[in-house]
């Protein structure tokens, strides 16, 4: 095994190389950038035919599925999701899973006043003027596909360690990780002399 010292020393000869300049691109900072832009968006004439319901969708309104998407990207963090998507692709897409969850538990209520939006329609209005309708729909069917692998999260898959874990799988892959480690390790033989 690897010591702790020679991993310090190795980060810090990795970190000094890209001269200390370290950035992360998350999906918290997305999901924020795109509510207040929805917000935005809501209170315009395109932004208003968006949305159905009886009522204008107020911040009040947004900071539930803000809060919601943010849980979401929790989970996708612990995933296979951001080796795959972009992080404003992942904030959305958790947007949209937000606020699908959000109308099915008002419906079930019985709340049939709480607003609906359409972040779809918001997708292809804000951004008609600088993109081709192509390129649209395929933005609008990678955000679809991306939304119904946030929603299998809560079920386990795509790698999800916060949710559903098979011990079993678990530890075969721990034996199997173990047999990679020996497999590249060379073991010092010990000679006996003769005498």
């Amino acid at each position: 095994p690897v010591s702790v010292e020679e991993i310090l020393i190795a980060e810090l000869a990795l970190v000094s190389g890209v001269n200390f300049d370290v950035m992360c691109f998350h999906s918290f900072k997305p999901v924020l950038a795109l509510t207040e832009d929805i917000g935005t968006y809501l209170k315009s004439e395109k932004g208003r035919n968006t949305i159905s319901g009886s009522r204008i969708v107020t911040g009040g309104d947004l900071r539930p599925r803000y809060e919601a998407a943010k849980q979401l990207v929790d989970d996708v963090c612990v995933s296979d999701i951001p080796l795959l998507y972009s992080p404003g692709k992942i904030g959305l897409a958790a947007l949209i899973v937000a606020n699908d969850n959000i109308q099915t538990k008002a419906k079930a209520k019985g709340n049939n006043d709480f607003p609906t939006i359409d972040f779809y329609g918001y997708l292809s209005h804000r951004f008609e003027s600088s993109h081709s309708k192509e390129d649209c729909e395929k933005i609008k069917h990678q955000i679809s596909e991306l939304a119904l692998m946030i929603g299998e999260i809560k079920d386990g898959k795509h790698g999800c360690g916060n949710h559903a874990i098979d011990m079993a799988t678990l530890k075969n892959i721990n034996k199997k990780l173990k047999k990679c480690r020996l497999w590249g390790r060379k073991e010092k033989s010990k000679s006996k002399k003769k005498k």
